[in-house]
């Protein structure tokens, strides 16, 4: 396809000679007169090149910045002073001024990042509906192949284990802190400061252990250590702290926007990470990739967020790759996340698997290039039209009910859409993206949520549940473009909920349901609501009003099981998320939901069935891990049941409830060790009064009664009287015995 138009844009979002500025008009033009003349004496400085195995044996270190704007940073033309880390690394290295996302979304970026193939290839559409497929090779598992050391430090739920990213990492770090606070779901990411840490920890830990080896006489301990240290790493880590909501630290907001503030502080991170890594020498031979998954429209075209449209506010994201030999310069060509996983391999001398689209950037690719993009979380998870799209030069078109064709180059804030008046550039664009749509679907295994993971990836901004079937004809009624001022009233009422306000995010989602209710995201958000608000009949009853044409979504039958088991209706509960399961819904959550129901049902065998297909997806649930702990000490299995518990706060080390557990599991067989894991409890969960009980009474029948004092007299003030009425007598024994005995 030819590459048309290529003059520069301003604002450094341009196709060619991006600049710094967007006032210097003159400068601009005096730079192109120079490189027109240059080209033409034969004196055109050649483009940087990367070279075939330079990084052979290397450590890599991929940095994933989510929703990052690619004009916040200064390599890319802000003035802002947001990202001086990302500045520096980009100064010393190779920027690609014109890269993409091919969907604007967190779990199916990063997928394309992580395999080299597009969202049509590896199957992975949005973040709520799919995992990625056992069998697909990802950079993790080819580098672990390889003899790599492999880590991946992610921020956000949305990347958890669950949805397929952590094959091949020897560790895959999504710890998150353990609440029960499910009225406003606030455990979904951790700050950039605590990723960072662990990254560097983990990166650091294997020259550490040798270290603390070096003056053993154990010579093999040390040689095992040695062999161990020596390996290269591969370290994946993600940053979260951009995304909505934007909730900086104090420090970093004086005079930014809130969402500046984040990109600010996700840099600052990064420069934490990179200072500590340098300062160990660990960057010595280290290839440095740094991108974003996508970016954040911020008011363009009527979103706030992401993931509706694909306009180049979402789309466009930063690439950088620094390191050791990397020379320093822009590439102009068109490259897509698809293309950093063969890059990578390229560079460090493995061989890529089969079945990837990308292409190595050792070569670069050529200018006329045609990326490909989609956008298809409304049409899964609401019926609106799905959106798909190409950019090849400066003309982008997306394929809609309302077609769209933009000259980037022209018009880069993408306003004037030229779809009707020229066909000339529309149709070789439409048969372009015709012929790939064209091709099999990839293999992503539909995911589905339960009610509480698809309310964690809500309150993101995210819709839940499976996918709903396509219409046979989409309409301009069915048009993103269309609807996206229900988009964002629906985006409020997620915020209002998230942030106390369950009436207005009820009445917001009710409104949307009025005016579209096949809308059924909206439908299923509201009887969330009504479900923490502790009204399950009014959920069970807007849910079985849905249209006809949804009664047998996946998504509404979930919600449906989670209603039912609120109210009480344990068998009605278990045949909807039984037929959830039918309809499609395979995300390990639901075999969570599905054994809980079951073990209070009392079919113990069903429930540890569904436990431990989930441990076998998910290693790291520590829920999971919990609930079974549960299902076994109620069978009296005690030892299965405190390794079941040691496993959740093994996960999860903040999993208040699973230290109790294992304290309970422990108190008749090693009592040191149940006091020490219920001492872990009380701190988690200090107003759990029959804990403190336990807790207090067990070390006053101990050897050491006065260590039980504090726990006595606290339970003595502070537990509910009508509830305890019965234990405080016991309780201020105890303490009259030991304040006795102490004198």
């Amino acid at each position: 396809m030819t590459v048309m138009g290529r003059t520069g844009r301003k604002g450094g979002t341009g196709w060619m000679g991006e600049t710094g500025s967007s006032g210097s008009v003159v400068a601009s033009m005096f730079a192109a007169i120079v490189a027109i003349a240059a080209a033409a004496c034969g004196h055109q400085p050649p483009a940087p090149t990367l070279a075939s195995a330079q990084f052979r044996g290397a450590n890599v270190l991929l940095v994933t910045i989510d929703t990052l704007r690619r004009d916040r940073l200064g390599a890319y033309g802000s003035t802002a002073g947001l990202t001086p880390t990302i500045d520096r690394l980009a100064a010393s290295g190779l920027v690609y001024s014109h890269a993409y996302s091919h969907v604007p979304m967190t779990l199916p970026a990063h997928t394309s990042i992580l395999t080299g193939r597009l969202p049509a290839s590896h199957g992975v559409h949005n973040n709520t509906v799919f995992r990625l497929a056992d069998d697909v090779p990802t950079l993790a598992t080819v580098m672990k192949a390889a003899g790599y050391r492999t880590g991946a430090f992610v921020g956000a739920f949305v990347l958890d284990a669950r949805f397929g990213l952590n094959r091949g990492f020897d560790d895959y770090d999504d710890r998150y802190p353990h609440t029960s606070d499910t009225a406003t779901f606030r455990f979904d990411e951790r700050r950039g400061s605590e990723v960072a840490q662990a990254a560097g920890d983990w990166i650091l830990e294997q020259g550490s252990a040798l270290r603390a080896q070096r003056g053993s006489k154990d010579q093999g301990s040390a040689a095992v250590y040695g062999t161990v240290a020596s390996l290269p790493w591969f370290a994946w880590v993600h940053l979260f702290d951009p995304h909505a909501p934007y909730d900086a630290p104090a420090e970093y907001r004086a005079g930014r926007t809130p969402y500046d503030a984040e990109v600010a502080y996700a840099d600052a991170m990064i420069g934490r990470l990179i200072d500590r890594l340098r300062a160990a020498h660990a960057l010595d031979r280290t290839l440095i990739v740094i991108t974003a998954d996508h970016g954040e429209s911020l008011g363009e075209h009527g979103e706030m967020t992401h993931g509706l449209f694909a306009y180049d506010a979402t789309i466009a994201v930063p690439l950088i790759v620094a390191g050791p030999s990397v020379p320093a310069g822009r590439i102009d060509a068109p490259v897509g996340h698809d293309d950093i996983m063969p890059t990578i391999l390229d560079l460090t001398a493995i061989a890529p698997p089969a079945g990837i689209d990308g292409r190595s950037l050792v070569s670069q690719p050529p200018a006329d290039r045609d990326i490909l993009f989609e956008a298809l979380d409304a049409n899964l998870t609401r019926g609106w039209a799905p959106l798909t799209g190409i950019v090849s030069g400066p003309w982008k078109y997306i394929d809609l009910p309302i077609r769209e064709l933009y000259n980037v180059n022209a018009d880069p804030r993408e306003v004037t859409n030229l779809a009707e008046r020229d066909a000339a550039h529309r149709d070789p664009l439409a048969r372009a993206l015709a012929q790939f749509a064209a091709r099999p679907p990839g293999r992503g295994s539909p995911s589905g949520l339960d009610a509480e993971a698809a309310a964690r990836l809500r309150t993101l901004g995210y819709a839940g549940g499976a996918a709903l079937p396509r219409k046979d004809a989409y309409t301009p009624a069915d048009d993103p473009k269309t609807l996206v001022g229900l988009n964002e009233g629906f985006n409020n009422a997620l915020e209002a909920f998230s942030a106390g306000r369950p009436q207005e995010a009820l009445s917001g989602f009710s409104a949307i349901l009025r005016e579209r209710p096949d809308f059924l995201t909206a439908r299923t958000s509201a009887a969330t609501v009504l479900i923490n608000a502790g009204r399950p009949a009014d959920a069970i009853a807007l849910l079985r009003a849905a249209p006809a044409a949804q009664a047998r979504s996946a998504a509404l039958l979930a919600k449906l099981g989670t209603a039912l088991e609120e109210a009480g209706d344990l068998r009605g509960a278990a045949g909807a998320f039984e037929s959830a399961r039918a309809e499609g819904d395979q995300n390990p959550d639901l075999l969570n939901a599905l054994g809980v129901v079951y073990a209070r049902l009392g079919r113990q065998g069903d429930a540890r069935t569904m436990f431990n297909e989930m441990l076998r997806r998910d290693p790291g649930a520590a829920g999971t891990w919990y609930n079974l702990g549960l299902l076994e000490l109620a069978a009296s299995r005690r030892g299965a049941a405190a390794e079941a518990f040691t496993h959740a706060v093994s996960a999860d080390p903040s999993h208040g409830e699973a230290w109790q557990g294992l304290g309970a599991a422990l108190v008749d067989t090693d009592r040191r060790a149940a006091i020490d894991a219920w001492r872990r409890a009380e701190r988690l969960l200090p107003r759990d009064y029959d804990l403190l009980f336990n807790l207090a009474m067990v070390l006053a029948e101990g050897d050491r009664p006065a260590d039980a004092l504090p726990y006595l007299e606290r339970f003595a003030r502070d537990a509910p009287r009508d509830r305890y009425a019965r234990d405080l007598p016991r309780v201020n024994a105890a303490i009259a015995t030991i304040t006795k005995a102490s004198r």
